[in-house]
């Protein structure tokens, strides 16, 4: 044992009496210290010269931060998870608003008269006199004579177990303006809408679709406890697609969990009116198309002339654009196959061009514009039938490329019951 280490051991052991160490060997002890200081001095600059490098530092850094970055990683995909699940099942309730008394519930619809007729009777009426009889039962400042009159009138109508649809299919060609004849249907019925593209429940985590489902509705049934809520679900075959043998048990759950939620609405929901759209009826699932489910499938056929007709005098007459005079008959027979979606795209088309000249004089104001010219420039932008002729020309029926006959072969299906 050399001095030092006697030295070592008598300071750092408190349970023995220091032992003395040799005084002669001490200096000598001292210097092979020294010589090992700078043994050890060299072999740390080899090391920092030959693995001290930029390459090393970052992989001890990555090494470091690994757990770290594990649990960010994790963070984050739980993020875009939270995110999409918001998405997918937030509702969002519409309230309509009347802007204009001339296109205000069916009257802003063109033709259509036999399902305008068809909906009053078997859908419309009932439901607004069971919602006013909802509504007065819970109004303390009702008129108590009147609402003795409407309660005994809706006790006996309720004695005849008259049943009355709420959940309907509505199918067509795109274009044919299902959104807003829902949002007119809304109107008639004084609802709230909800609306969604029932794709955004779709998830790519196992099960999570279900989930979103679930609770999409469970939010819309608490919304139709406040007021009478229509449901618009559109493209619903992107869901509820036909089962077959190749399907995954993750489509096949999902189909079920909507068709369980639906099946619930008459005794959790009943002011909850569903109204399902689809291009494609022919791709969905048998299981929807069941008495108490979209057991009311209604067909939006193109508009025909009379229909035509009144959707260019919705669009120009009604809301009272500047035109010259026009042959409305003239502009029904040219679009024949033209959508309602294609005539309010002329519409707006012509509207925009003819203001053209007075938005060219906007940047003249400052340039001694004279008043005499504003006023001639504004009597002569207006909507001519040489315009809108132009623009029909220039605009393809959207029908142009649709197969009707799919349509049609699904109508005689439906109606045969086949």
């Amino acid at each position: 044992m050399t001095a030092f280490d006697d030295f070592f051991n008598n300071i750092s052991n408190k349970n023995q009496t220091p032992k003395l160490f040799d005084l002669e060997n001490f200096e000598s002890e001292l210097k092979k210290i020294d010589e090992n200081i700078k043994q050890a001095s060299n072999l740390n600059d080899f090391l920092n010269k030959n693995f001290d490098t930029t390459e090393a530092r970052q992989a001890w850094e990555n090494l470091k931060s690994k757990d770290f970055k594990n649990q960010d990683s994790e963070t984050e995909e739980k993020k875009t998870k939270n995110s999409w699940e918001e998405n997918s099942t937030k509702i969002e309730i519409k309230y309509p608003v009347k802007k204009d008394e001339a296109t205000w519930w069916f009257a802003g619809v063109a033709g259509m008269s036999d399902l305008k007729e068809e909906l009053r009777e078997h859908f419309i009426k009932p439901l607004k006199f069971k919602f006013l009889v909802q509504n007065l039962e819970k109004d303390k400042e009702k008129d108590e004579k009147k609402f003795e009159l409407y309660k005994m009138l809706h006790d006996a109508f309720e004695k005849f177990k008259v049943w009355i649809p709420t959940g309907l299919l509505f199918y067509w060609p795109p274009g044919t303006g299902k959104s807003f004849i829902t949002k007119k249907l809304a109107e008639e019925l004084e609802a709230w809408i909800i609306e969604k593209s029932v794709w955004e429940f779709g998830s790519s985590y196992i099960h999570e679709t279900s989930k979103n489902i679930k609770i999409f509705f469970n939010e819309a049934k608490k919304a139709s406890k406040i007021w009478p809520i229509i449901l618009f679900l559109d493209e619903i075959d992107s869901l509820l697609s036909k089962r077959t043998s190749q399907i995954d048990n993750n489509k096949a759950e999902e189909i079920s969990q909507f068709l369980q939620e639906f099946n619930s609405l008459e005794e959790e929901a009943p002011n909850l009116i569903v109204i399902a759209a689809t291009n494609r009826p022919d791709h969905l699932d048998s299981a929807i198309l069941r008495s108490w489910r979209l057991d009311k499938k209604i067909y939006i056929w193109p508009p025909d002339f009379i229909a035509r007709k009144e959707l260019f005098e919705i669009y120009l007459k009604k809301k009272q654009r500047p035109t010259t005079k026009l042959d409305f008959d003239k502009l029904a027979e040219l679009t024949d196959w033209y959508v309602s979606a294609d005539i309010e795209h002329i519409c707006d088309e012509v509207a925009r061009k003819a203001s053209q000249n007075i938005l060219e004089l906007v940047n003249k104001i400052d340039s001694d514009l004279k008043i005499n010219e504003v006023k001639k420039t504004i009597k002569n932008s207006v909507i001519t039938m040489e315009l809108i002729e132009q623009e029909i020309q220039e605009t393809t029926p959207s029908l142009k490329f649709t197969d009707m006959s799919l349509y049609e072969n699904w109508q005689k299906k439906v109606s045969s019951g086949s």
